[in-house]
């Protein structure tokens, strides 16, 4: 319910070009009403003096049963809501679905997502946690508003370490099958060839040479190229699933390797490109962004390069509205440049990509660094996860499949919450001991709520009567309903900002306040209809907390 776009229609005080319900907002102070509207910007329009146009706002205005009464206090006219009325229509909005609805405006739009991005052929690490749920979450919330998500792992299957990979392989690997061992194996040979290559320099020339061979699909060099993608790609793709993430598009950066001429092309089209000491770029110094180098000195393309053939790519093949790349705040300049850089050829859709960065996100050991060997590993940290979960039910009164999936929905949520809860500019650092807390901001306690929830209304038998409002017409029920009324325009800001944890925020709020309602009403009573209106209240507050999981990435748990 549009509680400002209300208010504004009931005022009469004609006042040019001025939008009544852009200056309306919430009062913090609720002793000081619900609402407000300050006047002080139209004393200019009107020439009269702030306090007197609140006067006539309040004396003009059509009374309605949204509001209850009307104050003007120093220029400002506070508008009260009447609580049982505002109640009621905030209530049946939420049971008919309205705030949940895909937005007409958002209809058939296609916003394309790149996130996760794996480098194949190394371990997935606790790094991958940020770009994979945020990206995710942003996949939900743009769907929910009607938007059609294209989520598209853009991976990293080309470029030297392959070439270490595989002269590894030749050298060390006694010819043992990549496709039973699988990329622990691959891995291991990737972190001995770093370490050898510190003492003997000469092997850095060799994996560009070993790379070379993969380009040119050298007989003896490509298929094993191949088998490390390929066992790279089901190992990715099994931790994904688990995670509960899948794409649309798995088309890497090897898909646009042989693009470099057509890039080049294109920018010399457009007379942006240069030579700089062998190499080809894009001025760009002039925006404050440098030199885009879009080729080396030794003919070989680079990240701006596919990353250009990628973007008129998927343009051309989607019609995308938005493009997003969700990938860490180090990689600004790169977005930055190869923007402009599409911008400068003319392409309408470059005003349509937007980077979605994010700051670090490590455990309390520091940084990862795949090639030191095993450090955070993430299928390594979701065993982790999984066992501390487990632990929390163990002794429960459930059989041991359903031990099993309450201890993964509570480790996988705790796991994929930590990587959104906080604005995704911020470092991040993830402690899994405090992750499966009941009290604070963790997902456990998310899960928690909506456990009670579930337990209250399989207790009490909810019947899905009618409601009567006259036992929902308190101040713990109505601070529920100010939050529920905030729904569609929380999802909407955290789209409009890409920022997931404005939901999250949301979640823990409305959760704290649904705990406030629980232990300060009692919802089974002697009176039928009581209980019955209470139950479908938490009935709505379910549904809610549901959609809201869903957003956010978590799962919910009916029992635990």
């Amino acid at each position: 319910m549009n509680i400002k776009k209300s208010i504004a229609e009931n005022i009469t005080l004609e006042v040019d070009d001025v939008n009544f319900e852009s200056l309306i907002s919430e009062v913090q102070d609720k002793v000081n009403g619900d609402y407000c509207l300050p006047c002080f910007t139209l004393a200019k329009a009107l020439k009269k003096a702030p306090i007197q146009i609140a006067n006539e706002i309040k004396e003009s205005y059509k009374q309605n049963e949204l509001i209850e009464k009307i104050e003007v206090v120093n220029g400002y006219v506070n508008f009260y809501l009447n609580q049982a009325n505002y109640i009621k229509q905030v209530l049946f909005e939420v049971d008919k679905n309205t705030p949940f609805l895909p937005l007409d405006e958002y209809k058939n739009k296609v916003v394309c997502l790149d996130y996760s991005s794996v480098n194949l052929a190394k371990y997935m690490h606790i790094g991958h946690l940020s770009t994979t749920v945020i990206g995710e979450s942003l996949a939900r919330i743009y769907e929910s508003l009607g938007y059609k998500p294209v989520r598209i792992n853009y991976i990293g299957d080309y470029g030297t370490p392959f070439g270490k990979m595989i002269y590894a392989y030749l050298t060390w690997g006694e010819n043992a099958s990549i496709e039973e061992k699988g990329i622990d194996f691959t891995q291991d040979l990737y972190v001995k060839f770093c370490k050898c290559a510190e003492d003997d320099k000469d092997l850095e020339e060799k994996a560009r040479e070993y790379f070379k061979k993969v380009e040119e699909k050298d007989p003896e060099v490509y298929p094993i190229y191949e088998r490390i993608i390929n066992a790279s790609k089901k190992e990715t793709k099994d931790i994904l699933n688990t995670l509960g993430v899948k794409f649309d598009s798995w088309k890497g950066e090897n898909s646009y390797s042989g693009e470099l001429d057509n890039v080049l092309e294109l920018i010399k089209s457009h007379n942006l490109l240069k030579e700089s000491n062998g190499a080809k770029v894009v001025d760009l110094e002039e925006y404050g962004l440098g030199a885009c180098l879009v080729q080396k000195s030794d003919g070989t393309s680079l990240y701006a390069t596919r990353d250009i053939a990628a973007a008129i790519d998927r343009y051309e093949q989607y019609k995308f509205d938005k493009m997003l790349y969700v990938t860490a705040v180090q990689q600004k300049l790169h977005f930055q440049q190869f923007f402009k850089v599409l911008e400068l050829m003319n392409y309408p859709f470059s005003k349509n990509l937007t980077h979605v960065y994010y700051g670090m996100f490590s455990l309390p050991t520091g940084k990862i660094a795949s090639r030191k060997g095993k450090q955070a590993v993430l299928k390594d940290l979701m065993q982790d996860a999984y066992n501390k979960a487990y632990k929390m039910v163990e002794n429960r009164d459930f059989n041991d499949n359903k031990k099993q999936e309450i201890a993964n929905k509570i480790s996988l949520s705790a796991l994929r919450f930590n990587a959104i809860k906080t604005e995704r500019i911020k470092d991040t650092v993830f402690d899994l001991e405090n992750a499966f807390s009941f009290e604070g901001d963790t997902s456990a306690y998310l899960q928690y709520t909506y456990t009670r929830l579930c337990s209250i209304l399989r207790k009490a038998e909810f019947k899905n009567a009618k409601p009567n409002f006259e036992y929902l017409n308190n101040n713990t029920v109505f601070d529920i309903v100010l939050t529920l009324n905030n729904y569609q325009e929380t999802i909407i800001k955290a789209m409009q900002q890409n920022e997931p944890s404005v939901i999250c925020k949301y979640t823990i709020d409305l959760c704290k306040l649904i705990n406030k309602f629980y232990n300060a009403e009692k919802v089974v009573t002697d009176n039928e209809e009581e209980t019955q209106s209470k139950l479908w209240l938490i009935s709505n507050l379910q549904k809610t907390l549901n959609k809201l999981f869903n957003l956010i990435c978590i799962d919910p748990v009916e029992e635990m």
